[in-house]
């Protein structure tokens, strides 16, 4: 139990290099510096008695006899260092009562001088027991013994380099433990040839607030060590059962895994998986070390995931959608890694305490847009309903109305909400031609609309225009079974389109071109000029006046606030499609909508329209999260065929950015739909 001071690498570079400038290329990862202390530690299968074991420290029953020992014990630094001079085994069995250890170790000179209870007997070559139950890496157990079968048993409250204080009035109730030797005690002139301890340590005796008794399908932290004296007055040796990378063996996370199987000994090999994440365990424990080092040099910790610099050797074995959290203070640390396929969260804390807790899963909406499909049967609808239910669709956007169709959806435990076009309303065309938007050439889109002849937008300055889409959205919003409604179109014309869109047109908006830029009509003309003594189609440079620009953003946002407001004050819900950005948006389409005060919103982030890749989608999403700040909800919309290729990778960027859920258009499959069903089911996420 010797108690070993830290011995600290140095670091690469002084803390002002370290904290402000990335890893530079070629720079050892943290699990390269710190690969002795994160190799994977050694496992054994312990298997039940077949029959009464007498504790005389000889090893003989045949439950011994047929129990496999460990691999030979090592330099307790590990790789790179001498074999031990004597070999050392170890076996172990159980019952319902005890835990066995029985252990050989070759010597040809057994030598033991003390003999008093609780001395230090690392004095003498000895064999040492450490006991984990719960993996937390404290309130741990540590039972060493001589050749003479001299005990030392003590209960430590965590490792001493996290300021650990040991109990040595712990002894342990009901321990038996014999020796035998095959050789003379303290005769040094003939040869001797080995000496083995046998132990039965009572399950009921290793209590300490942990859940993890001794049965079944459980699984402890347990390592072994021999403490050696070649020659007299030192230095020792230390022969450990699985390696620490270095001297100290109060590193409970290097112990070994031991794991209880229900069969007796001699029965077919068990194979046992690991209670935990490996790699998820691994990083965590990295981490723990870089903060140790960082803490002796620096008297602080890291504050963040990004002060560490993780790199790709790190992440890479992380489950799908694992997340890392660091909240630190100057001298207390807690890092988590939560990992929502498991429903698990993993954490450790400055004082080498590790330990986890289950996280609620992740609550997700996903939607699909439709349009309805008159020569659809009732019997395909339903069937559809029920697929999309099944594969983890919350609700359906629907492009126009059939009562009958949003009551099978309703009864498939779907929600389902109206979308319809919101600025762009050809039915107007013949009830009020002024109303229609204008470009900086005077066009009209009531007689020459821009791009395609569906594009008919209104004027948002228009007086009537907000009143009556508020008006229509209400009247919509309450007919039977809708749950909400959606807007769409919610803008003015494309000042400039996705760029795969430039040759359907055949032109280039490299910058902005009049016939595009809405809206001067005269009613907006007029109010600018109130508002800041200036004509819009005087100003030299209109594309960069932001007077101009704020002036149609709000425009747009007033008719917004007064639909929301008309639809929220009856209990309805209202969400909207919006282009990607929201920063984008503004660029593209005049449409401030981060601004907005909607219970949704539904970036269309269709990266093929953009030659953009899956990785574009996380991006997009995360500044649409950053920017409603949580007043709302923000569902990734996906055009299906841009990311059927790289599906689970496009779901992942979505969801890993902060989606709240995703939205379909234009799909997906039947088969894609079984495959976001998995995906959801791997990634730990459940559909509201």
């Amino acid at each position: 139990m010797k108690q070993i001071q830290p011995v600290f690498l140095a670091m690469k570079f002084s803390f002002l290099i370290f904290f402000f400038f990335s890893l530079p290329v070629g720079a050892q990862s943290i699990f390269q510096k710190y690969g002795r202390f994160l190799t994977e530690p050694r496992s054994y299968v312990c298997y039940r008695t077949d029959g009464k074991l007498k504790i005389d420290g000889k090893l003989d029953e045949v439950s011994w006899q047929k129990a496999k020992p460990t691999a030979p014990f090592v330099d307790i630094s590990g790789e790179g260092f001498p074999t031990p001079k004597y070999e050392t085994t170890a076996k172990m069995l159980w019952d319902d009562e005890y835990l066995y250890i029985g252990a050989m170790l070759q010597e040809d000179d057994i030598k033991a001088r003390l003999t008093q209870r609780d001395t230090i007997i690392y004095y003498d070559n000895d064999f040492e027991v450490f006991i984990d139950p719960d993996w937390d890496g404290h309130n741990y157990f540590e039972i060493e013994t001589n050749a003479r079968g001299v005990i030392f048993d003590l209960m430590l409250d965590r490792p001493y380099r996290s300021g650990g204080n040991f109990m040595v009035q712990w002894d342990c109730p009901g321990l038996k433990l014999a020796i035998h030797r095959e050789g003379t005690l303290n005769k040094s002139k003939d040869k001797d040839k080995y000496w083995s301890v046998e132990m039965a340590i009572p399950h009921k005796a290793l209590t300490m607030n942990f859940n993890n008794p001794l049965k079944a399908g459980n699984c402890w932290r347990i390592n072994f060590s021999r403490v050696q004296w070649l020659k007299a007055g030192g230095p020792e040796e230390n022969w450990v059962w699985t390696p620490t990378g270095k001297v100290d063996m109060h590193m409970p996370d290097r112990w070994g895994y031991l794991f209880f199987a229900d069969e007796k000994v001699g029965t077919p090999e068990h194979t046992f998986a690991l209670p935990y994440n490996a790699s998820v365990y691994k990083l965590l424990w990295a981490m723990f070390y870089v903060q140790q080092e960082r803490y002796a040099k620096e008297k602080n910790y890291l504050r963040t995931e990004q002060d560490f610099f993780l790199t790709d050797a790190e992440l890479k074995g992380l489950p799908q959608g694992a997340q890392i959290s660091v909240e630190a203070t100057r001298n207390t640390y807690q890092i988590a890694i939560t990992v929502p396929g498991e429903g698990r969260r993993y954490i450790i804390n400055n004082e080498g305490r590790f330990w986890t807790e289950k996280v609620a899963p992740r609550q997700v909406k996903n939607w699909v847009w439709t349009r309805i499909n008159k020569s659809k049967s009732e019997a395909d609808y339903r069937q559809w309903f029920a697929l999309l239910k099944e594969c983890g669709i919350s609700g359906v956007m629907f492009e126009g109305y059939d009562e009958n169709l949003y009551r099978m959806c309703k009864e498939a435990g779907l929600e389902a909400h109206f979308w319809k076009w919101t600025m762009n309303r050809a039915e107007l065309l013949n009830v009020h031609p002024d109303w229609f938007a204008v470009n900086r050439k005077g066009e009209s889109t009531h007689d020459k609309p821009a791009y395609v002849d569906y594009y008919r937008f209104l004027c948002p300055n228009h007086e009537g225009v907000a009143q009556y889409l508020a008006d229509d959205y209400v009247k919509i919003a309450h007919l039977p079974y809708v749950d909400g409604v959606h807007l769409d179109y919610v803008r003015f014309p494309d000042v400039v389109l996705p760029v795969s869109l430039w040759k359907n047109y055949g032109i280039e908006q490299t910058s902005e071109h009049p016939e595009y830029d809405y809206c001067y009509c005269d009613v907006c003309r007029t109010k600018f000029k109130e508002q800041t003594g200036r004509d819009p189609l005087e100003l030299k440079y209109p594309m960069e006046d932001q007077s101009w620009i704020n002036f149609r953003l709000d425009a747009i946002s007033r008719v917004v606030d007064q639909i929301t407001k008309a639809v929220k004050a009856d209990g309805k819900a209202i969400s909207a499609a919006v282009f990607p950005g929201p920063s984008m948006a503004k660029k593209m389409v005049r449409q401030d909508w981060g601004n907005w005060s909607l219970d949704a919103y539904f970036p269309m982030i269709y990266n093929g329209f953009y030659y953009e890749g899956p990785e574009w989608i996380g991006r997009s999403v995360q500044e649409s999260v950053k920017t409603v700040d949580g007043r709302a909800k923000v569902y990734a919309g996906l055009m299906f065929p841009d990311i059927k290729n790289d599906f689970e990778k496009a779901l992942d960027e979505a969801f890993d950015n902060g989606a709240s859920g995703v939205s379909f258009f234009d799909g997906p499959s039947d088969e894609y739909l079984h495959r976001f069903k998995a995906y959801l089911d791997k990634k730990g996420l459940k559909t509201e």
